[in-house]
C-alpha cells in the first residue's frame, strides 16, 4: 500500500505527532525546528500498519536527520522508542 500524505488520518497523526514534539528535531544533539521539521514513523510505515496512526509511533526529525535514518530505521528504533517513553512515559499508545 502506497502511503497518501493527504489522506486525513495521516494528516491528523502528523500534526499530533509535529504538536507534541513542539515543532523540533528530536534526534539527540540535533537542535533544528521550523519548516523543514517532518514526523517519522519509529516503527516502519509499511511493515506495521496497525501503528501508522499512533502518535507513539512518530518523533519529529529536521530533514536532515530524517534523511540519515531513512533505511536505517531498524538501527534507530530503540533509541527513537526511549526517546519517547521518556519524554511523554508510558502512556505512549502502544
Amino acid at each position: 500500500m502506497k502511503r497518501d500524505f493527504d489522506d486525513p488520518l495521516y494528516k491528523d497523526w502528523r500534526k499530533r505527532v509535529v504538536s507534541r514534539d513542539n515543532n523540533k528535531c528530536k534526534m539527540p544533539g540535533c537542535h533544528r525546528s521550523g519548516k523543514r521539521i517532518q514526523a517519522h514513523h519509529i516503527k516502519r510505515w509499511a511493515d506495521f500498519p496497525t501503528l501508522r496512526y499512533e502518535e507513539a509511533n512518530g518523533i519529529t526529525l529536521c530533514f536532515f536527520c530524517h534523511s540519515l535514518v531513512s533505511k536505517n530505521e531498524v538501527f534507530y528504533e530503540p533509541m527513537f522508542t526511549e526517546i519517547i517513553a521518556n519524554t511523554y512515559g508510558n502512556n505512549s499508545g502502544h
